[in-house]
């Protein structure tokens, strides 16, 4: 089914945009680490827009499963008893993931919650 394809495809592609913005957000705390200032160490861009397209893609997995979900509930078969409940699993992780990844687009988590010398913080 392509929705299956689909769903699967935009999944895998918005955990490697997530993982990827993982990894440059840990530049950032080796920054804050060295000079112990958040105003120092400012949010990459990469990290925001790799975030919002996690969501993106997110967001289009969890329509492709909706999708998914309609079509084997309209066409039912055998294998509709095990697809039903993991499609329905997969649709919650995405939309939950989706909303994850969305809010660390928006609000970025600071590197560490310690003492902040610069008295600015990156929020």
């Amino acid at each position: 089914m392509p929705a299956a394809l689909i769903a699967v495809t935009t999944f895998g592609a918005a955990v490697l945009c997530f993982i990827v913005a993982e990894g440059l957000f840990d530049t950032r705390t080796a920054q804050i680490g060295e000079n112990h200032c958040h105003s120092a160490a400012p949010v990459p861009v990469m990290v925001s827009v790799l975030n919002g397209l996690a969501t993106g893609l997110l967001s289009a997995a969890a329509v492709a499963l909706l999708c998914l979900l309609v079509l084997l509930f309209r066409y039912p078969s055998e294998r509709g008893a095990v697809a039903v409940p993991l499609t329905a699993v997969g649709l919650v992780a995405s939309v939950l993931f989706m909303f994850g990844a969305g809010y660390e687009t928006v609000r970025p988590e600071p590197a560490f919650t310690g003492h902040n010398p610069c008295a600015f913080s990156s929020r």
